[in-house]
Parts: structure tokens; C-alpha cells; sequence
């Protein structure tokens, strides 16, 4: 409810502090940053304190995004809320791996990816208020909506938890090591999906198409399908394994951004499409593997996936304008190629959990009071 709701009121934010859209942008980078570096942050000695504080820290944030007098003071407030964000789905991902079956891993890691999707898209429509209410309300809304949803979710855990003896820290069964194929793969997820959605507005609003700003921003309409793919990702995960998940996404990825240089519009949407339903199915079996190492892991994960997004603009901007369309989409190709590759090359313990010998079996997960 708070990393992406500036996304569509940037024009507003122009006005309001008199910045170029370049300049504007940073508060999204802003964001993206801070999540990246709550991924180098330890967790403490209690988890669930931890996640309670992150909520607050959301909170208190986007209060003073709300109240900004500057736009540093605004950056500023959007990295808090970063940090924030990425402290809650690191402790929910490394949550899973540690208190969980490892046979319902894949499943819950796609309901934990599936509902940060659905929280993108709500963040989105709660930024459009901002063309009735202003963009000061729209932060405070965003704030105390995003206090609502996580009180729930919480108390929903704390409760939950006092069935299970509580949401124990430290390492998942069998953590081990930070895999590095894990870690550099996840500069290459985001990166794309972010780099799709930036370009298509140019690529659609010039020719063969020459649509109007409206129609163009139909694209969007791509996120709903990606609601459901976490869930499906997940549980082809538990029935085949992450890395053959991933692999599978990749080719499935990659024939959907080639499709995509056909001048039509439904290519276009079939590229839209394929680009976030694959990051989500990406992310949710490297999210998910990296959790069975640790909370480090997933730290060190989220910071490399959220790091690459925040370079895709400087970096796939240059491109387009050097080489127009094509050579814009052929290192998105490239870079999804180098994830696949990655998993083809790791070994078969970077994707799995593996219980030590002689350790009890992990608690079924119990039903909801």
C-alpha cells in the first residue's frame, strides 16, 4: 500500500515542487533503494517485534511524505517507507522456510509474492485519489490503509502463532550459505518487468500504433492475470521443484518479450503480460529458495532484485534511445537468458531445503482460528 503509490500521480508531484519528471522519478528510485537496503538489515533476536516495527515505520513515513515542506524531505520519507516494505516481506519469506513444511513451501511463498502484487496494484488506484483529494491526502490515506491491512495480517500471525510456540528466528531446517547464483539472478528479475512497463507507454504512443496517453495506459490491465500466477507458481513448485519452474518461465518469458517487437497491439499485450506474470513466477521461486538458507539470504536476495530494478531506467533508457525498440528488448531477452542460465548451472541444493539428519519433521501448518 505505500512503494508504488507515487507511480501515478508523478505529474502532480511535478507541479507541487517544480522538478523535472527525471528529478520526480527519484521517488520511486527512493523507494526501491530503501527495500533494497532492508534486505542488508539483521532481523534481532525477535521476528515478530521486528515485523511490528517495520508497520510503524510505514506509518510514520508516509505521515511525512504527506507533510513534506521539500522534495528531499519527501525522498527521504520514501526510502523509510522502503525500508519498511522490505522489512515485512523478508521477515515473511524467511517466516516460511522456518515454521513451515517444506512440501507447502512453494505454495505459501506464491500466496506471500501473490498478496505483495495485489498490495502493488491497491497502492496504484489509492495514488488516483490524489486527482480528487490532492497528493498530500493520498500519502496519509496510503499510510493509514497500509496500517489496517498490517494490523490484521499481524494480529492474524501473533495468533497463529500462539498455536505453534511462537515465530521462532534463526536459520530454517537445513539453512546453509548464501547461494551467489541466487543472489545475482535477482538483478535480472525486476530489472526486465520494470523495463517493459517503462517503455511500453513511448513504444505504444509512437508509431505504427500513435495511441493517446488513455488508451496506452490499458497496459496496465496486464497486472490483473499476474494476481493469480504467484499461487500457480507456487504450487508447480511444490509438484516439480523451483529450478525447473524457473527455467520453464524463462523460455516462456523470453518468447513472450520477442513477440513483442511485432508491430501489434496484441503482441504488445502478450508482452505486457508475459513480462509480469513471468517476474512473478521468477520471483517466487528464487524468493522461495533463497528463504530455505536463512534470512540472510533472503536479504541479500531481495536487495539484488530490488537493486536491479532501481537500474533499469538509466540503463534500458540509454538503449532505447541508441537503438530504438530492438535494441531495447534484446538485453531484456539477455538479461532473463543469464537467469535461466544461472539455474541451470547451480546446484540442486541451492533450490531445496534439506533436513538434517535425525531432525524432527516441521509441525503441519495449523488452521486459521
Amino acid at each position: 500500500m505505500a512503494l508504488y503509490l507515487p507511480q501515478p500521480i508523478l505529474p502532480l508531484l511535478d507541479r507541487a515542487f517544480g522538478t523535472n519528471p527525471a528529478v520526480t522519478g527519484l521517488t520511486m528510485t527512493a523507494g526501491l533503494l530503501g527495500f533494497a537496503v532492508a534486505g542488508l538489515l539483521p532481523e534481532g533476536d525477535d521476528p515478530a517485534r521486528t515485523l511490528r516495527r517495520a508497520m510503524w515505520l510505514i506509518l510514520a513515513a508516509s505521515l511525512v511524505a504527506a507533510l513534506s515542506p521539500a522534495f528531499g524531505v519527501l525522498l527521504s520519507a520514501r526510502a523509510a517507507q522502503g525500508v519498511g516494505v522490505g522489512l515485512l516481506v523478508a521477515g515473511g519469506l524467511a517466516d516460511i522456510a522456518r515454521n513451515h513444511p517444506a512440501s507447502l513451501g512453494g505454495r505459501l511463498t506464491g500466496s506471500l509474492i501473490g498478496g505483495t502484487a495485489i498490495g502493488g496494484l491497491l497502492s496504484r488506484l489509492t495514488g488516483y485519489t490524489a486527482l480528487w483529494l490532492g497528493w498530500r491526502a493520498a500519502f496519509a490515506i496510503g499510510g493509514v490503509l497500509a496500517l489496517a491491512f498490517l494490523s490484521f495480517a499481524l494480529n492474524r500471525l501473533s495468533r497463529t502463532a500462539m498455536d505453534t510456540g511462537g515465530i521462532r528466528g534463526g536459520q530454517p531446517p537445513g539453512g546453509r550459505g548464501v547461494p551467489v547464483g541466487l543472489v545475482v539472478a535477482g538483478l535480472g528479475i525486476l530489472f526486465v518487468n520494470i523495463a517493459v512497463f517503462d517503455l511500453l507507454p513511448y513504444r505504444l504512443a509512437g508509431p505504427p500504433f500513435h495511441l493517446p496517453t488513455a488508451l496506452a495506459d490499458l497496459v496496465y490491465l496486464a497486472f490483473v492475470p499476474a494476481l493469480v500466477t504467484a499461487g500457480l507458481a507456487g504450487r508447480a513448485i511444490d509438484r516439480f521443484g523451483a529450478r525447473s519452474v524457473v527455467m520453464a518461465t524463462v523460455v516462456l518469458g523470453i518468447a513472450c518479450l520477442l513477440l513483442g517487437l511485432l508491430p501489434s497491439l496484441f503482441a504488445a499485450a502478450i508482452m505486457a503480460t508475459g513480462s509480469i506474470s513471468g517476474a512473478v513466477a521468477l520471483h517466487t521461486g528464487h524468493s522461495g529458495a533463497a528463504a530455505t538458507h536463512g534470512r540472510v539470504a533472503v536479504g541479500r536476495y531481495l536487495t539484488a532484485y530490488y537493486v536491479g530494478g532501481a537500474l533499469d531506467a538509466p540503463l534500458i533508457a540509454s538503449a532505447y534511445q541508441a537503438w530504438g525498440w530492438t535494441g531495447a528488448v534484446l538485453p531484456l531477452c539477455g538479461a532473463w537468458a543469464a537467469v535461466g542460465l544461472l539455474a541451470f548451472l547451480s546446484p540442486a541444493s541451492s533450490w531445496r531445503r534439506e533436513t538434517p539428519p535425525g531432525a524432527a519433521p516441521p509441525r503441519p501448518v495449523p488452521s486459521a482460528p
